[in-house]
């Protein structure tokens, strides 16, 4: 725990200039702050279920709200068309703020969230941040057990996540749920959120916890980008990114790139047991003078075996929360490779679903849509072409985790190098000795 505090105040001296401006010494700043459940993945991090309005001055936090991502909607105003495909296979033709997280690089995302907010919510904000399932355990986890008025038990870091799903059964001081309530259920399904977070803030305020262990997930939910940070003022979000707390896509000039995105497209919670794995074959087989080639294998698994299930797309609750776990996996799955990259083919995804075309940061994005039964194994196979600068000599990978994602089974074979291992924080760079055959 030391050692992971003493990791975030050195990264912390990076934004030590800017601190007193984020933390309102100047005056009172408004954050938005982006709940994402990624066991319904998104592109970064999870679906926003809830947001959450924060406001700091002085060094203090003076205002907490958090609300049902839903409530923060106009139809009264106009709002941007959905990306295609979102229209395609969700129905979702506008984009409001729920489901505003369609680009997996979270500045993009974050200007776009941040518009929306001041438009439909009437609050202009000085900077856009996200946490996830992992990052609401971690930090629960470092507070201790937080007494939340209506629970049965005291919330844990250990417990929280099943505790949440119980909330959202029967939410808290009511006997309501799906089955005996209906429309009423739904408006009071999140209402844990705010009792929690007042609860945690509480915790805080109080100054009754362990702030080593506090720092230890603080560095933890950053590096894995479970919480990611962005900020309108321009100093702040340049050293944001260079710390890698931005959640930004950061492929290198002249170096090989590959990010996995997937989109959970069925109005479900699946990947809170669907496992992925990743293996990347790069070859010269027309000699090193000529452009490799790359195949990118991503095995997607299952476990839940469901019999007789029928795969159904459409908006439902069902009875539980488990029952939206225990359902097929409706992805939408894209590949962010070097800018100027080729595709040859794209195999597991359905034919009239594959794309080719220029994505953010300079990228290039290959992707395809498919459907997978529970208790199955699918397989997704991308083959392209890289630009010729890429060699083996200077060969040099960088590979980022999707925010929300869980840790990611992956193998790399360049040339006669082979790595293995399990990508857990948000970014990997690996550079293999082609000369000697060595890692």
């Amino acid at each position: 725990q030391a050692q992971s505090a003493l990791a975030l105040v050195a990264d912390g001296l990076t934004l030590a200039p800017v601190l007193p401006k984020l933390l309102g010494m100047y005056g009172a700043q408004t954050y938005l702050l982006l709940v994402q459940n990624n066991q319904e993945l998104r592109a970064t991090g999870g679906f926003i279920s809830a947001v959450g309005q924060v406001a700091i001055n002085q060094g203090r936090i003076e205002g907490l709200e958090i609300a049902d991502s839903y409530t923060v909607a106009r139809n009264d105003v106009d709002h941007p068309r959905s990306p295609e495909p979102q229209e395609r296979y969700m129905g979702i033709p506008l984009v409001f703020l729920r489901d505003a997280n369609w680009s997996p690089d979270f500045p993009t995302t974050a200007l776009l969230a941040r518009s929306l907010y001041a438009q439909d919510a009437g609050v202009p904000v000085d900077g856009v941040a996200t946490i996830d399932l992992r990052a609401v355990q971690l930090l629960v986890g470092a507070l201790g057990p937080l007494e939340v008025e209506g629970a049965d038990e005291p919330v844990t870091g250990v417990n929280i996540v099943e505790q949440v799903q119980r909330f959202w059964d029967q939410p808290l001081e009511t006997d309501l749920t799906i089955e005996n309530a209906g429309q009423e259920w739904w408006k009071q399904r999140k209402d844990f959120m705010p009792i929690l977070a007042q609860a945690a803030l509480g915790r805080l305020q109080s100054g009754h916890f362990n702030p080593l262990a506090l720092a230890d997930a603080a560095e933890a939910s950053l590096a894995e980008r479970a919480v990611q940070v962005w900020m309108v003022d321009e100093d702040a979000a340049e050293r944001l990114a260079a710390l890698g707390w931005d959640g930004g896509l950061h492929p290198l000039p002249g170096a090989d790139y590959v990010t996995l995105v997937d989109t959970n497209m069925g109005y479900n919670k699946v990947n809170a047991v669907l496992k992925r794995a990743m293996q990347v074959t790069v070859t010269w087989p027309d000699g090193p003078a000529a452009p490799a080639l790359s195949t990118v294998r991503v095995t997607y698994r299952h476990p839940l075996v469901v019999p007789g299930y029928v795969c159904d797309s459409s908006p439902q609750y069902g009875t539980t929360y488990t029952d939206m776990v225990e359902r097929c996996y409706f992805n939408y799955v894209r590949l962010y490779v070097p800018g100027g990259s080729e595709l040859v083919s794209v195999d597991g995804v359905e034919a009239d679903s594959v794309s080719s075309q220029a994505g953010e940061r300079g990228t290039q994005v290959f992707a395809g849509y498919f459907v997978q039964e529970p208790g199955s194994e699918h397989t997704v196979i991308f083959r392209y072409r890289l630009p010729p600068e890429i060699t083996p000599m200077a060969y040099r990978l960088v590979v980022q985790r999707q925010s929300g994602s869980g840790p990611l089974p992956l193998i790399v074979q360049a040339g006669d190098t082979r790595f293995a291992t399990t990508l857990v924080e948000a970014r990997l760079e690996w550079m293999p000795n082609m000369q000697t055959g060595g890692e």
